[in-house]
Protein backbone atom coordinates (compact mmCIF):
# COMPACT_ATOMS: atom_id res chain seq x y z
CA UNK A 1 0.00 0.00 0.00
CA UNK A 2 1.53 3.54 -0.69
CA UNK A 3 0.37 6.64 0.98
CA UNK A 4 1.39 9.89 -0.34
CA UNK A 5 1.77 12.31 3.01
CA UNK A 6 1.47 16.35 2.29
CA UNK A 7 0.91 18.79 4.84
CA UNK A 8 -1.52 17.52 7.65
CA UNK A 9 -5.15 19.04 7.51
CA UNK A 10 -4.93 22.69 8.43
CA UNK A 11 -7.13 22.25 11.71
CA UNK A 12 -5.13 19.43 13.01
CA UNK A 13 -1.50 19.35 14.58
CA UNK A 14 1.54 18.38 13.59
CA UNK A 15 3.10 18.11 16.78
CA UNK A 16 2.92 14.18 18.03
CA UNK A 17 1.59 15.28 21.43
CA UNK A 18 -1.68 16.76 21.02
CA UNK A 19 -4.79 15.31 21.04
CA UNK A 20 -5.83 16.38 17.53
CA UNK A 21 -2.23 14.79 15.60
CA UNK A 22 -2.99 14.19 12.17
CA UNK A 23 -1.80 10.89 11.81
CA UNK A 24 -3.45 8.98 14.53
CA UNK A 25 -3.75 5.23 13.03
CA UNK A 26 -6.02 3.92 16.36
CA UNK A 27 -7.38 4.19 19.89
CA UNK A 28 -6.32 1.48 21.94
CA UNK A 29 -8.86 2.27 24.52
CA UNK A 30 -9.30 5.94 26.46
CA UNK A 31 -5.06 5.99 27.64
CA UNK A 32 -3.63 4.83 24.61
CA UNK A 33 -2.95 5.05 20.78
CA UNK A 34 -1.12 4.36 18.07
CA UNK A 35 0.35 7.18 15.23
CA UNK A 36 2.59 7.55 12.78
CA UNK A 37 5.50 9.59 13.62
CA UNK A 38 5.90 13.04 12.12
CA UNK A 39 9.11 12.28 10.21
CA UNK A 40 7.19 8.39 8.72
CA UNK A 41 9.54 6.15 9.63
CA UNK A 42 7.91 4.19 12.58
CA UNK A 43 4.85 3.92 14.61
CA UNK A 44 4.47 5.46 17.85
CA UNK A 45 2.61 3.67 20.94
CA UNK A 46 1.46 6.74 22.92
CA UNK A 47 0.34 6.90 26.21
CA UNK A 48 -2.49 9.74 27.80
CA UNK A 49 -0.62 11.72 30.40
CA UNK A 50 -3.50 14.58 30.90
CA UNK A 51 -3.93 17.93 29.76
CA UNK A 52 -2.99 21.00 28.15
CA UNK A 53 -4.97 24.09 27.15
CA UNK A 54 -8.28 22.05 28.14
CA UNK A 55 -7.44 19.16 25.49
CA UNK A 56 -5.57 15.83 26.01
CA UNK A 57 -1.64 15.16 25.55
CA UNK A 58 -0.12 12.31 24.90
CA UNK A 59 3.63 10.99 25.18
CA UNK A 60 5.75 8.23 23.38
CA UNK A 61 5.72 4.93 24.98
CA UNK A 62 7.16 2.56 22.43
CA UNK A 63 8.58 3.58 18.83
CA UNK A 64 8.26 0.46 16.50
CA UNK A 65 9.32 0.18 12.66
CA UNK A 66 7.81 -3.50 12.33
CA UNK A 67 3.73 -4.42 12.90
CA UNK A 68 4.49 -7.78 14.72
CA UNK A 69 6.73 -5.19 17.77
CA UNK A 70 3.51 -2.65 17.27
CA UNK A 71 1.22 -5.58 18.32
CA UNK A 72 3.33 -7.48 21.13
CA UNK A 73 4.11 -4.25 22.89
CA UNK A 74 0.47 -2.49 22.54
CA UNK A 75 -0.69 -5.73 24.09
CA UNK A 76 1.93 -5.54 26.98
CA UNK A 77 1.74 -1.95 27.88
CA UNK A 78 -2.14 -0.95 26.53
CA UNK A 79 -4.50 -3.42 28.80
CA UNK A 80 -7.71 -3.79 27.18
CA UNK A 81 -7.74 -3.20 23.60
CA UNK A 82 -10.94 -1.33 22.06
CA UNK A 83 -12.14 -4.11 19.57
CA UNK A 84 -12.18 -1.57 16.48
CA UNK A 85 -8.53 -0.75 17.35
CA UNK A 86 -8.08 -4.64 17.77
CA UNK A 87 -8.71 -5.36 14.30
CA UNK A 88 -6.58 -2.39 12.88
CA UNK A 89 -3.14 -3.53 14.24
CA UNK A 90 -3.20 -6.92 12.65
CA UNK A 91 -4.18 -5.48 9.53
CA UNK A 92 -0.93 -3.21 9.55
CA UNK A 93 1.91 -3.80 6.86
CA UNK A 94 4.80 -5.52 8.66
CA UNK A 95 7.19 -2.64 8.12
CA UNK A 96 7.00 1.09 7.91
CA UNK A 97 9.16 2.36 5.51
CA UNK A 98 9.87 5.67 3.07
CA UNK A 99 11.25 6.74 0.48
CA UNK A 100 12.36 10.41 -1.17
CA UNK A 101 9.65 10.49 -4.34
CA UNK A 102 9.27 14.49 -4.97
CA UNK A 103 11.48 17.33 -4.03
CA UNK A 104 8.68 20.30 -3.15
CA UNK A 105 7.74 23.17 -0.96
CA UNK A 106 6.44 20.80 2.39
CA UNK A 107 7.50 22.88 4.99
CA UNK A 108 8.45 20.90 7.88
CA UNK A 109 11.30 18.65 6.15
CA UNK A 110 13.75 20.26 4.50
CA UNK A 111 11.41 20.41 1.26
CA UNK A 112 11.45 17.25 0.46
CA UNK A 113 7.87 15.22 -0.14
CA UNK A 114 8.15 11.87 0.71
CA UNK A 115 5.86 8.71 -0.82
CA UNK A 116 5.56 6.48 2.60
CA UNK A 117 5.89 2.93 1.69
CA UNK A 118 4.06 0.26 3.94
CA UNK A 119 5.63 -3.18 2.91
Amino acid sequence: MNVRTTSPPAKCSRSEEPDDYYAVVAHLNDRWRVIVCAAAIQWVLQRRTGERHGTARWEGRSYCRTSEALNRLSRKHAGAIDPDAAAILPSLPERIAMEPAIRGSDRGNGGARWRHRLT
